[in-house]
């Protein structure tokens, strides 16, 4: 696929995704936007969760102060990079841990570090040299488009993250940028699958959800009622379990696909392995991603599992993913 220059990337923008086109996310995607991943979030939760105040969350919400420390100590101590892979084979911490994860992201989940914070961002790139790729990714499905073909791009997401970050913008975008309101905005994009395979925070105010289950508005920060709610939607996935509802409705969205762009993601073999990535019969002359940070055993192992996915790791440099939409994908 040849670079493209911003120009490039623009004119494209001005017309509808008329492909079938997925968006994996991975952690390195939430964290432009001041969310902490991997073993920054265990270290987060090892110093400042399980300790008061925030304590005191998981206090009220039941949990006593043994389960609290013996959590705090076989986390600290367990040798694993996430709080998700100590969780996977320790199912007698589950609640506790799937309570820490919501009391340690809610705060995180505001509107201004989406929107305002990227005022002064892009006022220093020296300090913040990554770009907003939301910005990008709204410029794609808004320039040129009006608010009734706005649902019309074949755009599908599928994200390994908990966060609502991607849905919140979108919301507020589109709110703002074409003065509609709440109810006509959610309309919309209710339209579009954003699929949390290990599940989210919990349903914003204007998605879908059960009569009887709860919404956990952004910017509402880590409540006992918001924790309590956001970690029932959760989702730990044991060993190689992948037949959740989640995971099948994103094979579903792999196998019809036609471009498939991985994006911050790690491309841990476990998460390869329950996307079908090697195994279901996916279109793969269009498959590429992101590989910063990626090591080269990483890189040897996706090669193993599709060659085609390796190459087009290894032709383009590593880069962030503002850069890489920026520098060379056309949705």
């Amino acid at each position: 696929m040849a670079l493209l220059t911003y120009r490039q990337f623009y004119y494209n923008s001005l017309t509808m995704i008329e492909s079938n086109t997925v968006l994996v996310l991975g952690a390195g995607a939430s964290a432009p936007f001041g969310f902490p991943i991997g073993q920054a979030l265990k270290d987060q939760i090892c110093k400042t969760t399980l300790v008061a105040p925030q304590s005191n969350i998981l206090e009220a919400l039941g949990f006593k102060k043994e389960e609290i420390d013996s959590f705090r100590e076989s986390l600290a101590n367990s040798g694993r990079s996430s709080v998700d892979a100590f969780l996977e084979n320790r199912e007698d911490f589950l609640d506790i841990g799937k309570a820490a994860i919501a009391i340690a992201l809610l705060p995180h989940e505001t509107t201004s570090r989406l929107f305002k914070d990227w005022i002064l961002k892009r006022e220093t790139p020296d300090l913040f040299p990554e770009g907003n790729w939301y910005d990008l990714l709204f410029g794609v499905l808004g320039d040129g488009v009006s608010f009734d073909e706005f649902d019309k791009h074949k755009l599908s997401i599928i994200t390994f993250n908990y966060d609502r970050s991607l849905e919140h913008y979108l919301f507020t975008s589109l709110k703002n940028s074409y003065n509609k309101t709440d109810n006509e905005c959610g309309e919309i994009l209710r339209k579009i699958d954003i699929v949390h395979v290990h599940g989210s925070l919990g349903p914003l105010d204007w998605q879908s959800r059960p009569a009887d289950l709860p919404s956990v508005p952004y910017d509402s920060g880590a409540t006992q009622k918001n924790v309590k709610f956001a970690a029932e939607n959760i989702k730990i996935v044991h060993e190689d379990v992948a037949d959740t509802p989640e995971f099948t409705k994103a094979h579903n969205i792999l196998l019809n696909s036609k471009k498939i762009f991985f994006l911050g993601f790690g491309y841990h073999p476990v998460n390869l392995k329950r996307l079908g990535i090697g195994t279901l019969e996916i279109p793969h002359n269009n498959l590429w991603g992101t590989s910063y940070g990626l090591s080269l055993t990483r890189k040897q192992y996706i090669g193993k599992l599709n060659t085609r996915l390796s190459d087009k790791l290894d032709c383009i440099k590593p880069e962030n993913v503002y850069n890489f939409l920026y520098n060379h994908v056309v949705l």
